[in-house]
């Protein structure tokens, strides 16, 4: 009874610890089994991650080396932001910001570039215009070439949610390609515009192109015309026996062309010249051809021409024998010199010299003359190399007097033929008598003009002064109105009646500039605050000053200087200063300004223009003097600054350290300040 129960029990136990076992090794099993399983695929995933970080890597190298930008676009927030590169702003754009970079031209397309992405195109590109340099006063325009590719979040869905835009500066092969077309562009006109028929065709001998010229002399139909271009070069009648297309070499021809079917009938000058590669092996044939018909009929004119010639020579010797009866029978003279002898020979007629002098004792003859004529024929070989023509006052050379005689004497080298100068030869002619009557009618006309010039002179000075004093009234005129406060109206005001005087003081000068000598210039001074009226003058005088290349500059050292002045003659003179100094200064400043000096009142108007050079600084002063003729003035209006100066007992000048340097203009009255 107890042994069963026992025996039962341990198989029961054995069974149990097999099944144990069992499980243990197939739970280890399985668990190497999922251990190796997880380290392959920990593997695999690490593999994948450095490949694809690897390919991220040189995708972003890539990127980098082509200079590319990624940027997205996100279409529910219509904001860009920068994905590789920042060709926007860190922080992004909004599309309208972004816009404001494009070149207006390129804005329509790209806004339909975009357009496509949400009428389902998956992916397109555009070139494009932008601002590299972000600000709109001063656009640095570049071409990119922007390749996009849409995002979509829902396949259900056709809208994109994104843009992806690669972005490709091309800026430099754009411009390449336009140099490209241009050097292409300029090698075809060169090839059209020639005045020699070209054309070439490839190894077999079929036409590829022709110019203008050629289609010209061969009477093409069309610039494609079949005749031409489905036959090979051999096939020409020209050149059928002479061209061997086994074996070509270079061929020039010359002789009369004959087409019948285009008409064709001209004497030519054909050349063939094959190129060869490297190898020597035939790739092009260059064909060129002249129409020299009229090259021919020239040479036949030419022989025509001798006949011609002939019977000229004939008639040359005929107006020998009158030339000669001329140079024998008036006041003229054949002369020839000689280098080597330093000889000069006078003919009365063609054969025989009438006289012989060396070039010491034809120069000792010359009292005056428009040119240097004794030193050019002391070193001839220098001066008389080219033609000349002179005006010489000389001592009689062909018969005795006590008189100078003027001759005009015009000379041309000869040469040897070496290119060695000889001497020189020409005419001499004695108008002694047309330069004597030419200097009493100069004389006369010049008596006769001077009236009609002074008054002329005059009545334009008139309009010169006039106008300064004016305009300013004119000017502040039209300005009152608009003046709100008294203060400021009663100031215009002061200057118009300034003004107003100034202009009667200027009318009564310029009415009495022809009795100036005699009447003088009348001084009337009065109490006057100087500084002030100054500056009310430069206001004036600033309006004036209307090219921006100029700056209006003032000096005023003092508030107030109570003096004793005739204010209005003052104003006068610095009105004619400033006036001259904006009709001669192109760019830089005008300076006015004033001091007071050695018991007196220094006023200056200093400018950087075209300056006074120093032989004409003590003549500025004088009457009807200008040192440009085509600056508007007469001539008068410092003049008149120097008489009312002069009236003042004061004193005025001008310091310029010549042509192009600038000038001041400067004046000194004699004055007491009053405390």
């Amino acid at each position: 009874m107890n042994s069963i129960p026992f025996a039962t029990l341990y198989l029961a136990t054995q069974n149990l610890h097999g099944f144990t076992l069992l499980t243990a090794v197939c739970i280890i099993v399985a668990f190497l089994i999922c251990w190796m399983f997880n380290r392959y695929s920990l593997r695999r995933i690490r593999k994948n991650s450095r490949r694809i970080s690897d390919l991220s890597v040189i995708m972003k190298h890539t990127l980098n080396q082509n200079g590319n930008y990624v940027i997205r676009l996100s279409l529910d927030t219509m904001k860009a932001t920068n994905i590789h590169g920042s060709f926007i702003p860190n922080e992004g754009v909004t599309l309208e910001e972004g816009m404001q970079y494009i070149h207006p031209d390129d804005r329509k397309g790209y806004i339909a570039f975009l357009r496509q992405f949400t009428q389902g195109v998956h992916s397109t590109e555009y070139t494009f215009r932008w601002n590299v340099s972000k600000t709109p006063d001063s656009p640095q325009w570049r071409y990119f070439r922007d390749r996009g590719i849409a995002e979509f979040g829902n396949h259900n869905i056709k809208m994109p949610t994104n843009i992806f835009c690669t972005i490709n500066d091309i800026t430099d092969s754009i411009r390449q390609e336009k140099d490209e077309h241009m050097l292409t562009d300029k090698y075809r006109k060169v090839f059209e515009q020639s005045i020699v028929g070209l054309a070439f065709y490839d190894k077999e001998g079929n036409l590829l192109t022709t110019n203008r010229k050629l289609r010209e002399i061969l009477k093409f139909q069309s610039e494609d015309d079949p005749y031409y271009y489905t036959r090979t070069i051999y096939d020409m009648p020209t050149f059928r026996e002479l061209l061997d297309s086994r074996h070509l070499e270079e061929l020039w021809v010359c002789g009369k062309s004959v087409l019948p079917e285009r008409g064709v009938n001209c004497y030519t000058e054909l050349r063939v010249h094959p190129i060869f590669d490297d190898k020597q092996e035939l790739i092009y044939i260059t064909f060129s051809i002249r129409d020299v018909t009229q090259e021919r009929e020239l040479y036949l004119q030419n022989k025509r021409n001798d006949t011609i010639i002939r019977q000229h020579n004939e008639e040359i010797q005929q107006y020998e024998n009158e030339l000669q009866y001329l140079m024998e029978n008036c006041n003229m003279r054949f002369w020839r010199s000689s280098f080597d002898r330093h000889e000069v020979t006078f003919f009365k007629g063609l054969r025989h010299p009438e006289k012989v002098m060396t070039f010491e004792e034809f120069t000792a003859q010359i009292v005056n003359c428009t040119d240097n004529i004794r030193e050019h024929f002391s070193h001839p070989e220098i001066y008389f190399t080219e033609p000349k023509a002179y005006v010489c006052q000389t001592y009689p050379i062909f018969h005795e007097s006590a008189e100078p005689q003027w001759n005009y004497i015009d000379c041309v080298p000869y040469y040897d033929e070496k290119g060695r100068t000889l001497g020189c030869y020409g005419i001499l002619r004695n108008v002694n008598e047309l330069i004597m009557k030419q200097e009493r009618l100069k004389q006369e006309t010049e008596r006769a003009n001077d009236s009609g010039r002074m008054k002329s002179a005059f009545m334009a000075n008139m309009t010169h002064e006039i106008r300064t004093p004016l305009n300013s009234i004119v000017g502040f005129s039209d300005v009152l109105p608009m003046m709100e406060s008294k203060e400021e109206k009663a100031e215009i005001i002061k200057v118009i009646m300034n003004n107003c005087d100034m202009l009667m003081r200027l009318i009564n000068d310029i009415l009495a500039v022809s009795t100036l000598d005699s009447t003088g210039i009348t001084i009337e001074p009065a109490e006057v605050d100087f500084a002030q009226s100054f500056n009310a003058l430069c206001d004036t005088l600033a309006q004036r000053v209307d090219n921006p290349a100029i700056t209006f500059l003032t000096e005023k050292p003092f508030d107030s200087f109570l003096t004793m002045l005739d204010i209005g003659r003052v104003e006068q003179v610095i009105t004619n200063f400033v006036t001259n100094a904006v009709k001669y200064t192109r760019e830089g400043h005008i300076k006015l300004g004033y001091d007071y000096r050695d018991e007196g009142l220094y006023i200056y108007c200093e400018d950087t223009g075209s300056g006074v050079p120093k032989d004409a600084q003590t003549k500025v002063f004088e009457r009807f003097v200008k040192l440009n003729d085509y600056i508007q003035g007469t001539g008068l209006g410092l003049s008149i600054c120097k008489a009312i100066i002069d009236r003042c007992n004061g004193k005025i000048g001008v310091n310029s350290e010549g042509e192009g340097k600038g000038s001041t203009f400067w004046i000194w009255i004699p004055c007491k300040k009053i405390e």
